[in-house]
């Protein structure tokens, strides 16, 4: 904040001092550490990738998710996101609350991304924004006017849209395996866009007493949300990744303020790319801990059983209603009361009622908690299961068949 007093004709500025003074630019040697950092960290996590389980995938991809609406709904100015988030995605609460930085509802961004992320090219991440989507209960804060949240919808559609045009645009004829001069790139085409550009404080004057004062409001935020989910593509151009992922929190509007020299801005744009690879690499590790701990638990499940698969919604995404296990998983009623107890019984999970609604949360194991089969679950041998669950497909095969004919 800046504030302007006539009466003293004296300036207090109160932005955050930038480390880097503008008169010299930073050299290419203190470049190369940041830069060389970011690109570690990126191989890191395609390799990361590269050797996940199914199930490894599918507990990541669900834990990515919940990052990218966090930090999407965050960065378009809703303060109280971590608070709100899984009440009303529960259908339990309002959405996160509104104000005056935001240019549209929690919702629509939320509804946009899901539809987005829903035809990803990689399928893990495609399936789990779909199960996302179906389990959503967005009920307690739908506009008065339907026509007015479907403007919105479409509104966030178009700035997806928008941010993955330059994305690729960013990414066309790059030479390098490496991604910076694809960024620099977009951070030009992101500055020259009016929709991306970082907007100028606008300035409000008021009279205290008798002097006149000027503050220099925040400015709306820009939706770099948008552009965080459309990064990869630009990383996948260049060879980089092999899977366009989203960067939640990569691009930042410090980056791409005009006063910075080109050597400051690829410095500052090497370093939020860093962070935001750091924290989906500790994603991987965590889904790979999550699926041991699956294994050991649920394993003796058949194959297609549906308690794995809830839970790893359940430990990756937010807890879930009834209602919103037999729409998002396809179980009946007395399916998702199977699910819960066989979840309760193994110590993964606990019901909890909030506002009138039993919602299943997961829950830490505990060996106390642990029924005496599933003590015992881990002493059958991996091939009398595999044997098991090919003799039961066999008797659904041939049960299916006496169905059709009847």
């Amino acid at each position: 904040m800046v504030v302007h007093c006539s009466a003293f004709h004296y300036t207090i500025d109160m932005e955050p001092f930038h480390p880097r003074a503008a008169d010299v630019d930073v050299p290419s040697e203190e470049l190369a550490l940041p830069q060389a950092e970011c690109a570690l960290a990126l191989g890191r996590l395609d390799g990361l990738l590269a050797g996940l389980a199914n199930d490894e995938k599918a507990l990541f991809c669900m834990a990515l998710l919940r990052a990218v609406l966090l930090t999407s709904l965050k960065q378009a100015g809703f303060i109280d996101t971590e608070l709100r988030f899984n009440a009303w995605f529960a259908g339990l609460d309002r959405a996160p609350q509104e104000s005056a930085l935001t240019v549209c509802s929690a919702t629509a961004v939320i509804r946009a991304l899901l539809a987005e992320l829903g035809h990803h090219p990689w399928k893990p991440l495609a399936s789990a924004a779909q199960t996302i989507a179906a389990a959503a209960r967005f009920g307690a804060d739908r506009p008065a006017h339907a026509e007015e949240g479907l403007a919105e919808e479409t509104g966030a559609q178009e700035v997806l849209a928008k941010a993955a045009g330059l994305a690729e645009q960013a990414g066309i004829n790059d030479n390098t395996t490496l991604p910076f001069a694809g960024l620099a790139r977009l951070n030009a085409l992101l500055r020259a866009d009016p929709l991306f550009a970082p907007v100028e404080r606008a300035v409000k004057s008021f009279s205290l007493g008798d002097r006149e004062v000027a503050i220099e409001q925040t400015a709306p935020r820009t939706p770099l949300w948008a552009v965080d989910a459309a990064l990869g593509r630009l990383l996948s151009a260049s060879g980089t990744w092999a899977r366009p992922l989203p960067c939640p929190g990569a691009v930042t509007a410090e980056a791409l303020q005009p006063q910075l020299w080109p050597g400051e801005r690829a410095l500052l744009t090497a370093r939020s790319l860093h962070l935001s690879v750091t924290r989906i690499c500790a994603l991987a590790d965590q889904a790979r801990r999550r699926a041991a701990l699956m294994g050991e638990q649920l394993g003796h499940l058949r194959s297609s059983a549906r308690a794995p698969q809830v839970w790893t919604f359940l430990s990756a995404f937010a807890p879930l209603g009834l209602d919103q296990i037999g729409s998002a998983f396809r179980v009946s009623r007395r399916g998702t009361y199977a699910i819960g107890d066989a979840l309760v019984a193994a110590g993964l999970a606990r019901r909890e009622t909030v506002k009138g609604k039993v919602l299943l949360v997961a829950d830490e194991p505990r060996r106390d908690r642990l029924s005496p089969s599933l003590d015992q679950a881990p002493a059958i041998p991996r091939a009398a299961m595999v044997e098991f669950d090919a003799a039961m497909a066999d008797i659904d095969r041939l049960l299916n068949g006496s169905s059709h004919q009847c």
